[in-house]
């Protein structure tokens, strides 16, 4: 495999299905960006997920149009967690534990280019993300040059807030799209247009947030390339230029928002 120009690791879970018109932009998107770079797009691999089958259709679409493809889609997922991937109890036994609590098993989206599955020697015990997460920085920092990290959250469960924190104290941007699914903001936008900033002319909706820290417990916090700013953000047209410079946080994540906003002061003070 070619070394990559850059790594986006994809954060979702089973419930978080994008309407067509994000889906549309964020397809677009992802696949304008990995034939760009070259990227290497790291998932789950469980079908279920909406974003794990959108770079499946990436992928097949890609494929179509040239076999020669300069980017990869890499699946990795717990093997337990995959339907007619069947390892002996013993195994269990062995290594680890039984949680008689069952889980559900996923179908592997067939698409991608490559395929990890590993073992933690747990039987029904939940994918928090974490090996795929760990993975990916390690790759992204074990190279002759350091290749760049992008984590792009689409949905994702509480055990994303965990991978998000790690991720900004090593400086790594992370992009959160959050889809506005209330029509009615939308004609009252046209009612408040003059009213707010001239981006809304062009559906760009970005605030600042006065939090910003230093990632890595960098000293020199005064430094602009040291400094990490949290943005919210709601255009998914330019979401991958933000994520160069910005971790993009979308507007309406609630209890998550709150989460990260409380992240970035301890770091700061830290």
């Amino acid at each position: 495999m070619p070394t990559p120009g850059v790594i986006m690791r994809m954060i979702s879970d089973p419930d978080s299905i994008p309407n067509i018109k994000t889906e549309k932009e964020l397809l677009q998107g992802i696949s304008d960006a990995a034939t760009a770079s070259g990227a290497w797009i790291i998932t789950n691999g469980y079908k279920e997920e909406s974003i794990v089958e959108l770079v499946g259709e990436i992928v097949f679409k890609s494929r179509l149009k040239n076999t020669q493809m300069n980017f990869s889609a890499i699946a990795i997922g717990k093997s337990d967690n995959i339907q007619d991937c069947t390892q002996t109890d013993e195994s269990f036994r062995t290594n680890g534990s039984i949680n008689q609590r069952k889980r559900p098993k996923y179908k592997l989206e067939l698409n991608h280019t490559h395929y990890i599955l590993f073992d933690d020697g747990k039987r029904n015990s939940l994918d928090t993300g974490e090996f795929a997460a760990n993975l990916a920085r390690e790759i992204s920092r074990g190279a002759r040059r350091r290749i760049p990290l992008i984590t792009i959250l689409i949905g994702g469960t509480l055990h994303a807030l965990t991978s998000i924190f790690t991720d900004l104290q090593k400086g790594i941007p992370i992009v959160v799209v959050e889809e506005n699914t209330n029509s009615d903001d939308e004609d009252s936008n046209d009612e408040d247009e003059n009213s707010d900033s001239s981006d809304d002319e062009h559906n760009i909706h970005i605030s600042m947030i006065d939090e910003a820290f230093s990632p890595d417990g960098m000293e020199d916090s005064s430094s602009p390339s040291n400094k990490v700013t949290i943005v919210m953000a709601c255009d998914l047209e330019l979401w991958f230029i933000l994520s160069v410079v910005f971790i993009g946080i979308a507007p309406k994540l609630g209890p998550k928002l709150a989460m990260i906003r409380k992240m970035a002061r301890i770091l700061n003070e830290h």
